[in-house]
């Protein structure tokens, strides 16, 4: 049998913020490494810097700024 434990109200709430917010960070890490792969793949066929410049832009895109 299996048992699940049934959260009280007061806590319901943010497990389901942290589920949420674990969702959107992995479908975040896709997008990033699909922007990976793809900047590797324009820096192969092209050079480097264009290839850095079409990841910046992305990134921009997403909001996620690169320290």
């Amino acid at each position: 049998m299996l048992k699940v434990w049934e959260a009280p109200d007061s806590v319901q709430p943010k497990i389901r913020n942290k589920v949420e917010t674990s969702h959107q960070k992995r479908e975040q890490a896709k997008q990033l490494l699909e922007i990976a792969k793809t900047g590797v793949e324009r820096a192969i066929e092209t050079d480097e810097a264009t290839a850095t410049d079409w990841i910046n832009k992305q990134l921009k895109a997403l909001g996620v700024k690169i320290s």
